[in-house]
C-alpha cells in the first residue's frame, strides 16, 4: 500500500508497520479504551488537529498520503485482520468495537505517520488514545 522508498516518503513507514502490529494484539478492553480516551478529548482540539493534518497536506503536497493512512486505519477498523487469539466468542461485538474505535486508530495512525512533520500540539492531540504506546 505505501511506497517503500523511505527517502522520498513523507510517511514514517516503520512506526506505522509497529502501529498496526500492535493494533493486531490488542483485544476489546484496550480498544474499549482507546475509545474513551480520544472520547475524552473536546471537539475543538480533534478540529484544530484535523485542520493541522489538512494543511500539511496541502502545503507540502501529502494529501494522498494522508488519505492512504486514513484509509488503511479504516481498513482495520472495519474488516481487520485482527489475530484470531485475540478475538472474542462473538464476532459481531468485536466488529462493533473495532469500529467504535476506528476515529482514535485514524488520528493515532496520521500521528505515527507523520510525525515531527506535526506541531507538539497537534501530535499530542492525535496520540492522545495510545498513550505513547508507539
Amino acid at each position: 500500500m505505501f511506497h517503500r522508498d523511505r527517502k522520498a516518503s513523507p510517511i514514517n513507514l516503520d512506526k506505522l508497520e509497529e502501529f498496526f502490529e500492535a493494533l493486531d494484539h490488542m483485544g476489546e478492553v484496550e480498544l474499549l479504551r482507546m475509545r474513551a480516551v480520544w472520547l475524552s478529548v473536546d471537539r475543538q482540539s480533534h478540529e484544530d488537529a484535523w485542520t493541522a493534518i489538512r494543511v500539511i497536506g496541502a502545503r507540502d503536497g501529502f494529501a494522498k498520503e494522508i488519505d492512504r493512512v486514513r484509509k488503511r486505519a479504516v481498513a482495520w477498523a472495519t474488516r481487520g485482520n485482527n489475530a484470531i487469539p485475540y478475538r472474542q466468542d462473538n464476532n459481531e461485538t468485536w466488529a462493533e468495537i473495532k469500529l467504535e474505535a476506528a476515529e482514535a486508530i485514524v488520528d493515532i495512525a496520521l500521528a505515527v505517520a507523520f510525525g515531527d512533520r506535526l506541531d507538539e500540539k497537534t501530535r499530542t492531540v492525535l496520540l492522545t488514545p495510545w498513550n505513547g504506546q508507539v
